[in-house]
């Protein structure tokens, strides 16, 4: 994820831009092929940190169709890029800001047609390919990416190749790497320049952890059914004199992204453990593979666990928020406290599940946790809904008690700095939840599975309303418990 919190801010001097992009780097995603789960389910997802500043007030929310219109101009209200659309928009769901003024970042969601779209985690090529490709100031960034993909597009190739048109045309104005899925097929797309970015159609058998750095290795540029490129992918490396080849084929990372950073490593390295405790990997190794194996299968808990991750697995600990700034504005290398991938600056996470058995028009479910990940529950949510609850709709940028967010917010920051026994009783109750939702899911998903388009949007829109209440009753009481020991 990348922020602008006003965008004066970020261009007056590129100086300046440079050392904030350290500081707001932050999210972290998780990719595991269908064949690799325990329930055959193809899972991504992402927690969206805001380093520079936690609380941030993020909604859930549908969008209905035709909410943009076609021949309508869009301007991003972060950095001034303008998009005519095309067509009117569809049906959509997104986890976006309450600051549309400063950008949307809708972030991530399913629309009408199953589409399902995550974006994004922020990276930056090294200095040279800037020199030769740099970004460009008004063109696509985080804050308008899915709003200008995900409600236009009924296949995730259709997606990618959007995509790669505006980047061709408008160019990128920074570094990202976003996923774009339907049922049948799932891309993971790396956008590098101003103007260069690849995508892969991403493997059943393999999982991937992307902290802020790039991560795609050797690519066969051939091979249109499983890549897209832009067409001067290896022209451009070539020309910045950063360009690596490996068994014939152009290594994008090594092309194209700098110095593996320690705090992009740490979470790399817990991530890939937490997965695969059997994972032949060094924390001194040069950089990790991109596609990873295990002789494991994975769980839908496996993956909410390491997005929950403290670096428990490992011989470091967490560093303390103030710390992780510190330790990234002076390029140090601490042997002791590393970033985390859960961590206090995590805004919300997010899980997608793509099921085999349900139809395209439901789209799969997503895991919600609103206001972080170690201490607030993930909540399952239909693609298909046409209304989330009223606590996920509140606007204000400070502290609201109907607010979900602000609630879930405030519960994670007094759990933090509670004692080790109000900690443990609320993870447990947590783990029930999660656990007690996941059973429930598999019959869900079959009695969805047999309903019309219109009772299946019924159906989900009442779970979606009920998860919701509940949700933020669970927050809720565990404020109220926690005020009264004060």
């Amino acid at each position: 994820m990348y922020r602008r919190k006003t965008m004066s801010l970020l261009v007056t001097i590129l100086v300046l831009f440079t050392q904030l992009f350290s500081y707001i780097s932050a999210c972290t995603a998780i990719i595991v092929g269908k064949r690799l789960t325990t329930d055959g389910s193809f899972i991504f997802g992402r927690n969206e940190d805001f380093v520079t500043a936690p609380d941030w007030n993020k909604n859930f929310k549908v969008h209905e169709k035709g909410k943009y219109k076609k021949g309508e101009t869009f301007k991003d209200g972060a950095n001034g890029f303008t998009y005519i659309f095309s067509k009117d928009s569809f049906k959509y769901i997104s986890i976006p800001d309450v600051t549309p003024e400063e950008g949307i970042f809708d972030e991530a969601g399913f629309n009408e047609y199953g589409v399902m779209m995550d974006a994004t985690v922020s990276a930056s090529a090294n200095d040279e390919i800037q020199k030769v490709d740099p970004y460009v100031k008004d063109g696509l960034a985080e804050s308008a990416i899915t709003t200008i993909i995900l409600p236009y597009v009924k296949t995730a190739r259709e997606g990618v190749n959007l995509l790669a048109d505006i980047i061709k045309n408008k160019g990128a104005s920074e570094g990202n790497s976003l996923v774009i899925a339907d049922k049948n097929e799932v891309w993971f797309i790396e956008i590098y320049s101003g103007h260069e970015f690849a995508a892969i159609k991403y493997p059943d058998d393999k999982f991937s952890v992307i902290p802020n750095t790039y991560f795609l290795g050797t690519v066969d540029l051939n091979d249109k059914e499983n890549v897209i490129a832009s067409p001067n992918i290896v022209k451009v490396a070539k020309k910045a004199g950063t360009y690596v080849e490996e068994n014939g084929k152009i290594h994008l990372a090594k092309s194209y992204a700098p110095k593996f950073e320690d705090n992009d490593r740490s979470r790399s390295y817990s991530g890939i453990l937490s997965l695969n405790p059997n994972a032949k990997i060094k924390y001194s190794d040069e950089r990790y593979d991109f596609l990873q194996s295990s002789d494991k299968k994975i769980s839908l808990q496996d993956v909410m666990k390491t997005f929950r991750n403290r670096l428990e697995n490992t011989n470091f600990k967490p560093a303390p928020r103030d710390q992780v700034k510190k330790n990234i504005k002076e390029n140090k290398i601490d042997p002791v406290y590393k970033y985390s991938i859960g961590n206090e600056n995590t805004v919300e996470s997010h899980i997608f599940q793509i099921k085999d058995n349900l139809p395209q028009n439901v789209g799969g479910v997503v895991w919600l946790a609103m206001g972080g990940t170690k201490f607030v529950p993930y909540v399952p949510y239909y693609g298909n809904i046409t209304s989330t609850y009223k606590a996920y709709h509140n606007t204000n940028t400070k502290y609201d008690s109907e607010s979900l967010y602000w609630v879930a917010n405030e519960v994670n920051n007094m759990m933090f700095n509670s004692s080790k026994k109000l900690q443990d009783d609320f993870l447990e109750k947590i783990s029930r939840y999660e656990s007690d939702k996941i059973s429930e899911q598999s019959k869900l998903d079959e009695k969805i599975s047999k309903m019309s388009v219109l009772e299946a949007q019924k159906f989900a829109t009442e779970l979606s309303l009920k998860n919701g209440k509940e949700i933020f009753e669970i927050e809720k009481n565990q404020e109220n418990l926690l005020k009264s020991f004060k």
